[in-house]
């Protein structure tokens, strides 16, 4: 291989290199070396800067340390502040991965701490956040991260040969199918074609469909897609409409990468393991088992923010912050040297929330853009963040005070967070002192927020450093993970209760509302979208009986919306986030919204923009030159 070859012959003759190989995108040195190990870097900066490729230093295993000696020096050299809690080494990698509670000690100024333990340990040290709530779920997915790194080894390096297949190249031309999420809001998947590469983008579930029906998945039997010729998968967040078939993938033949952020592929496994659960508890199957998730994990490849990763022999892919979800990404795929750009918003929120930042439009270059239109209708316009958050809060503390029960379905991912921070600022005031449960996968999410603090917005990152305030910590906050712990609930007095599913199609909330709708001193106040057909659309549209765990129950409690709360962007939003990309789009294609939405969001953009822009349905396919 030409790159291969090409940092070989610039590396200095005492470099003493053990092996040469890719790691995906970027090219590993593997030295027998003490003095390049420790002193590569300007060596390193002189390769990359004419290669134009990432290029990293790591020890062979000739040269660091014995494990149980490197564990020693490292006990030495970590302060006891730092929270230390364990050591994984990953020999054939070269690595040690360092886990505590606060990894900024460990590192210190300028990387100072990381020095001084390569130079006592030999070793390639990396530091992992451990969360600051206890969660089997988290563990469980931090374990598969860290499992058979030979394998790791050997995955990463076919994948970089793949990317640098010189393949013949013909005519130049890109495809982009539509395999679910058009003119519907779920089951969100793309598939972007060239000459050369074959891409997809997202494959979820559509969770107001049947389980197991046909129209729960996309169309993966279209005819353009083979699994067999699909070089890379993109997921740009975990909600179940967009990687709850992910697994699938793996249990149908793909073998090859996953891109995503680390929080995304963290929350990917939790939310899947969930679903397998779900679907066995309520008598059915889920499509694929824990295996098949074990499988995408160890292909899993997670790009930071910003950096530009090679994918496919001619497709680079950049993520950037979506502002939907913890970890959740715009999708930015450069296509050949210039030929086209490609920006797959998923799903985003161009407004700055309680946890995140707002949706990056620093983009250089656009020419198509896929955006989602969940609320692109004409009608759809939220209420500031600040008119909800005193809308919610005053129909809490009125329910509350009459001595009612507040329920608030929400997905365990994102607005049950949101809402969390509020609440948490209210106890901060002193305006609040009653008790907040959370149930269902609600207490795992809030664990991995803490693990990933640099993902969140500043205010939530300068409570949790410098103020030693999280808002995931608060005494009143108390998470129910058994059925004896849901009745005790039921016989609590006034209080909140966040709960899944956000849609109401399943999950802990049907008991709370088997008990509690009944009750006209209760509320029940919804935060996010409510799918059609979701018993959750139902009670908002104003039914005043549905079906709960196969009975009647009669829904007397106050039913309201809060749309301020919602981790996507209103049609304004959309529109200002098109205006305002660095580049504008010569295209653009609405999806992930319901048809009429789609249909009107792309008429105003093309009247506002003037530029091309049409809603596709599913299994329709776009050339995009």
């Amino acid at each position: 291989m030409q790159d291969l070859d090409d940092v070989k012959d610039l590396l200095p003759a005492d470099a003493q290199v053990d092996d040469l190989r890719y790691e995906a995108s970027d090219i590993v040195v593997y030295t027998n070396s003490k003095e390049f190990f420790l002193n590569h870097s300007d060596v390193i900066k002189d390769i990359v800067s004419k290669v134009k490729k990432r290029v990293e230093v790591r020890p062979s295993q000739r040269l660091f340390k014995d494990p149980e000696k490197a564990r020693e020096r490292l006990e030495d050299i970590i302060s006891e502040e730092a929270g230390y809690e364990d050591v994984i080494f990953q020999p054939s990698l070269g690595k040690m991965i360092i886990r505590a509670e606060k990894p900024g000690t460990v590192i210190r100024k300028r990387g100072k701490g990381l020095q001084k333990i390569r130079e006592e340990t030999l070793w390639d040290p990396q530091v992992e956040r451990v969360p600051a709530i206890q969660s089997k779920v988290v563990d469980r997915a931090r374990e598969l991260t860290v499992e058979d790194p030979d394998f790791r080894k050997d995955f990463l390096h076919e994948v970089g040969e793949k990317i640098r297949l010189n393949k013949s190249v013909g005519d130049e031309w890109i495809r982009v199918s539509g395999l679910g999420g058009c003119r519907q809001v779920g089951r969100s998947c793309f598939l972007i074609q060239t000459e050369e590469s074959n891409v997809l983008l997202d494959c979820g579930i559509d969770p107001s469909a049947k389980s197991g029906s046909k129209e729960n998945f996309p169309y993966l039997n279209a005819p353009e897609l083979d699994l067999r010729d699909l070089d890379a998968v993109v997921l740009s967040h975990a909600h179940m409409d967009h990687c709850g078939m992910i697994p699938y993938l793996y249990k149908m033949g793909y073998d090859g990468p996953l891109y995503c952020t680390e929080p995304t592929r963290d929350l990917m496994i939790m939310l899947t393991l969930d679903y397998i659960g779900l679907a066995h508890s309520s008598g059915g199957d889920a499509p694929y088992d824990s295996t098949h998730i074990k499988k995408a994990v160890k292909r899993t490849i997670t790009p930071d923010f910003g950096e530009v990763t090679d994918i496919a022999p001619d497709m680079r892919l950049t993520l950037k912050n979506s502002g939907h979800i913890i970890g959740s990404a715009l999708t930015h795929i450069h296509v050949g040297e210039g030929l086209h750009n490609i920006l797959y918003t998923g799903d985003y929120n161009y407004d700055n929330t309680e946890m995140l930042r707002a949706a990056d439009t620093n983009f250089q270059r656009v020419e198509t853009m896929i955006t989602e239109s969940t609320y692109g209708g004409r009608e759809d316009k939220q209420t500031s963040r600040d008119e909800a958050n005193k809308k919610f809060l005053s129909k809490v503390k009125q329910t509350l005070n009459k001595g009612g029960k507040v329920i608030v379905p929400v997905f365990a991912v994102g607005r049950s967070q949101e809402v969390l921070g509020l609440l948490a600022d209210e106890m901060d005031r002193n305006y609040f002192d009653y008790p907040v449960f959370i149930d269902g996968m609600i207490k795992g999410a809030n664990a991995l927020h803490t693990a990933y603090p640099e993902f969140l917005s500043k205010k939530v990152q300068n409570k949790i450093f410098h103020e030693e305030n999280s808002p995931f910590l608060k005494d009143n906050i108390q998470p129910i993970g058994s059925h004896s712990e849901r009745q005790q609930v039921f016989e609590e007095g006034p209080c909140i209760i966040l709960t899944t599913s956000g849609s109401i199609t399943g999950g802990p909330v049907m008991s709370y509302l088997e008990k509690e709708a009944s009750k006209s001193e209760n509320a029940l106040i919804f935060v996010g979208y409510q799918f059609e057909g979701s018993l959750g659309r139902k009670i908002q549209d104003g039914a005043d009986q549905v079906e709960i765990n196969g009975r009647e129950v009669e829904v007397n409690l106050d039913v309201s919306s809060v749309s301020g709360f919602s981790a996507h962007s209103d049609r304004q939003q959309i529109i200002n986030y098109a205006k305002n990309l660095r580049s504008t789009p010569n295209r653009i294609f609405t999806n992930h919204g319901e048809e009429s939405k789609c249909f009107s969001l792309a008429s105003t953009l093309h009247k506002i923009l003037n530029i091309d822009t049409s809603a596709p349905q599913n299994l329709e396919a776009n050339r995009l030159n």
